[in-house]
């Protein structure tokens, strides 16, 4: 009999809006690493730069071993820096030049580094029987905008277990959405990371973090502010009141929820003027060859800033149909994915594009547009499996749906 294993496609919303400008640059950051040959791994940092800001310098980027021991600094090279600001259909992109205090926008500096256990220095942490290695991240300082904790230090960290990975080299998943996000007050919000773990195939584990300002010191939550509920949902009939139950599909959705199977954040934002800092840990999981219990390999820390504006009257897009889909190994799979953006009536005269795209997340399958010239798009996605393909744990991709509302999609 062929095994059955479930594909999980994790639909979200992106918005894009305005915020007020700052002086302070950092806006959230993450780490990502590659295996080249066992021992040996490409480290990718990402940081993401408010425009407006002061320039972006050269970031702390260091291993140790858990303990605190060993810690050796990474020669690293920036290899790119792109305006990541969401504009519409024509629209200037707002950072230029690059790394100068110049208009509203988002900017991705991406870093990247070759770390070899086998080689001086790094061998000198194997060698002490260091395990558990964390990647770390530092710069001064968090946008001084931010409303719900008291922002300090930027700090965020990765970790990666080379000794009880077995004969298998791991590589981190890829994150393939950017962790910076600008949402309407009063209007809906769902976002995901759009997490891609197309090489190992490991199991993945989602949780709440808090902020860090240096290894192990968390920074302070602001008001009633938690890490399990960072910033102010819609919680009815008590304004101000954050901690109601988490209903992520009533219209509009209440309190904040967290899906700990797939890493959606759901929520309606109601504190208009509110900036807030969000932390995923996103960790690794692999079954020992010898013991057969699943051990941690590794984990990332996504830390993203999340600022809540007024906006124009608009409806975001949403997604129509199933996100849980089954088959056999061995079978062809199709399903369509649909969106619907509907009007803000009376006051919205001209009617959204959705435009709706993918992250690649599954190798060899296909994501068709059924009708480029629709403004309301469908894609048909289609998975022709083989015998083998079956594992326990799930089969990931992640959708965009986004509309042409001016002047931020």
């Amino acid at each position: 009999m062929n095994r059955i294993y479930k594909i999980f496609l994790l639909l979200i919303v992106i918005l894009g809006l305005q915020y007020e400008a700052k002086a302070s640059h950092m806006m959230g950051g993450d780490i990502a690493y590659e295996c080249i040959s066992p021992g040996k791994y490409k480290l990718v940092v990402k940081i993401y730069r408010d425009c407006r800001g002061i320039p972006f310098n050269s970031p702390d980027i260091k291993l140790f071993c858990k303990d605190g021991t060993n810690q050796n600094s990474v020669n690293y090279t920036r290899t790119a820096i792109n305006d990541l600001t969401p504009t519409c259909t024509g629209g200037t992109a707002p950072c230029n030049p690059q790394n100068q205090t110049s208009n509203e926008g988002i900017e991705e500096h991406v870093f990247e580094a070759i770390v070899d256990f086998n080689a001086s220095p790094f061998k000198a942490m194997k060698d002490a029987g260091c395990c558990e290695i964390l990647i770390k991240v530092e710069q001064c300082c968090r946008n001084g905008a931010i409303t719900t904790i008291s922002p300090g230090n930027f700090y965020t960290d990765a970790m990666i277990n080379i000794c009880n990975i077995g004969n298998k080299c791991n590589t981190s998943p890829q994150l393939s959405i950017p962790p910076v996000a600008y949402v309407c007050c009063n209007q809906p919000f769902t976002y995901n990371n759009g997490v891609r773990e197309v090489i190992d195939g490991d199991s993945l584990s989602y949780e709440l973090g808090t902020p860090l300002n240096a290894n192990n010191s968390n920074e302070t939550y602001t008001g009633s502010f938690t890490q399990s509920i960072p910033m102010t949902p819609y919680c009815p009939p008590n304004p101000g009141v954050i901690n109601c139950r988490a209903l992520p599909n009533a219209k509009p959705p209440r309190g904040f929820y967290f899906d700990k199977e797939t890493g959606d954040i759901v929520f309606t934002p109601t504190k208009c003027d509110e900036v807030g800092v969000i932390v995923i840990k996103i960790t690794e999981w692999r079954r020992d060859s010898s013991t057969r219990k699943m051990q941690i390999i590794g984990f990332t820390r996504r830390d993203m800033q999340i600022v809540v504006k007024q906006c124009p009257d608009n409806n975001p897009p949403y997604f129509t149909g199933n996100n849980k889909y089954s088959v056999c190994e061995g079978n062809k799979i199709c399903f369509t994915i649909g969106t619907k953006d509907d009007p803000y009536l009376p006051k919205q005269t001209r009617l959204d594009t959705v435009q709706l795209t993918w992250n690649f997340g599954i190798p060899g399958a296909t994501f068709t547009i059924v009708d480029p010239t629709a403004r309301e798009k469908e894609a048909m996605f289609c998975w022709q499996t083989k015998i083998g393909d079956a594992r326990p744990n799930v089969y990931a991709f992640t959708a965009t749906a986004k509309d042409d509302n001016c002047p931020r999609p």
